[in-house]
């Protein structure tokens, strides 16, 4: 049968606790020397941070910034979708860059009436502007191009024609077609829709007259036209005479 190895003879007292009492002595010193002098460690840390941030301030270094799309139209002119985000990368000292974070550089774009409902921008380096207290140039844009719907709204003005019914009492005739005061109307919406548009037309509307000089508003029928138009009623002036005996 193999012997058991022999068990480690016991630490006496007396040395466990000068163990101890130097272990405690080793702590406090450590303390003491990493307490020693705080202030001017931690003032040598501070402008040592505002050195390397006075230094990296001054060197010169490129990053992605955010560009605000400036599209320039006038009233007729809608757009139907946001303007995607766009980004330049600018090359400039650190501090010149740290200010396109509070004023972003900006792109700018015109879009007249007559240009198509969907178009497309190309942007390069050379169209963004930069705030003018920031020495830096843009080297590159991204995307290099973005897609747009617009709504372009146009106006023209367009004959009226009569829809109305007119009877003659009895003992008069009507004398021709009633005349339309104004004879044409602004209309006002989509300008596909506005070239579209040959006339625009009255009400349906049933009309007896009993006099020989007849005036009588009625309402334009804008009803599926999707357009304003202006005024919004017309005037017929409805003339009517004795009929003939025989």
């Amino acid at each position: 049968m193999v012997p058991s190895p022999s068990s480690p003879a016991p630490v006496p007292t007396s040395q466990r606790q000068q163990l101890g009492a130097r272990a405690r002595s080793i702590e406090q010193r450590l303390q003491s020397m990493a307490m020693a002098r705080l202030p001017l460690k931690l003032a040598a840390v501070f402008f040592a941070l505002v050195l390397w941030l006075a230094v990296s301030a001054e060197e010169p270094t490129e990053e992605w910034v955010d560009v605000r799309i400036a599209l320039v139209h006038d009233s007729s002119v809608t757009l139907v979708d946001s303007v995607p985000p766009v980004q330049a990368l600018v090359v400039g000292r650190g501090r010149d860059l740290l200010k396109l974070y509070s004023t972003l550089p900006v792109l700018r774009r015109v879009i007249d009436a007559d240009t198509a409902t969907r178009i497309t921008l190309s942007l390069r380096p050379g169209d963004v502007d930069l705030p003018s207290n920031v020495d830096a140039r843009v080297r590159d844009v991204r995307p290099a191009a973005i897609g747009l719907r617009v709504r372009i709204t146009e106006s023209r003005r367009v004959p009226v024609r009569s829809a109305v019914e007119i009877a003659a009492d009895s003992g008069l005739r009507l004398v021709g077609p009633p005349n339309v005061e104004p004879e044409s109307v602004e209309v006002r919406g989509s300008r596909e829709a506005v070239r579209k548009l040959n006339a625009v037309y009255t009400e349906r509307r049933q009309i007896e007259v009993y006099d020989t000089v007849t005036d009588v508003l009625v309402p334009v029928d804008t009803a599926g036209l999707r357009m304003r138009v202006t005024p919004p009623q017309v005037k017929l002036h409805i003339l009517a005479a004795p009929a003939r005996t025989p």
